[in-house]
């Protein structure tokens, strides 16, 4: 009887604090905690396509290539925002080691239209409300989105330890910040 009461009484706790709802997790692990909130509630389609403020960063740290690449190793941060017609924007990337480089500059709006080119082109709005954040690891793994939209719509997407963009999209976004071509 003592069991089947504190069954109920530790079943009724879980319902009440929302643990074991498949849209946010929260556990204990040892040495900190791993928090998971799938973003299915989350707006999927964003309507808006004019792109007011865009930040970004990924890892290639422990990517695997097919060769040898000049990205493999690095972390790269991405940041433009449209200020008056004009984007001031920033590419930073560094590896384990320290060495990188950043630079920022400033384009036309001509350039949040092909950021915007990326995101319907990879379907990114997907993983808007995507979040799963494992305490206690180093800042150079996983994967972060944050783009706004003048509409007052936007994306958000976090990933302290796993990839969830596609490899192209990442690739296209560096050269885009990177100048190294346009996107089409």
């Amino acid at each position: 009887m003592s069991r089947m009461l504190l069954s109920l009484i530790l079943l009724m706790s879980m319902g009440f604090c929302g643990c074991g709802l498949h849209w946010r997790n929260t556990d204990d692990i040892d040495g900190g905690v791993v928090t998971r909130n799938s973003g299915e509630d989350s707006p999927k389609v964003i309507e808006s396509t004019e792109v007011i403020s865009f930040d970004c960063e990924f890892s290639f740290i422990s990517a695997a290539f097919d060769e040898e690449n000049e990205l493999t190793g690095k972390v790269y941060k991405l940041s433009a925002v449209l200020e008056d017609d004009t984007v001031k924007a920033k590419f930073d990337w560094h590896d384990r080691a320290g060495n990188g480089d950043k630079y920022e500059f400033q384009t036309d709006s001509s350039f949040m239209t092909k950021l915007q080119d990326v995101v319907s082109k990879y379907d990114l709005a997907k993983h808007n409300g995507y979040t799963h954040h494992v305490s206690g690891l180093p800042d150079m793994f996983g994967e972060q989105i944050d783009i706004k939209y003048a509409s007052g719509e936007s994306i958000y997407a976090h990933d302290n330890q796993d990839g969830f963009l596609p490899m192209d999209a990442m690739v296209e976004l560096i050269e885009l910040f990177s100048g190294k071509t346009s996107v089409n």
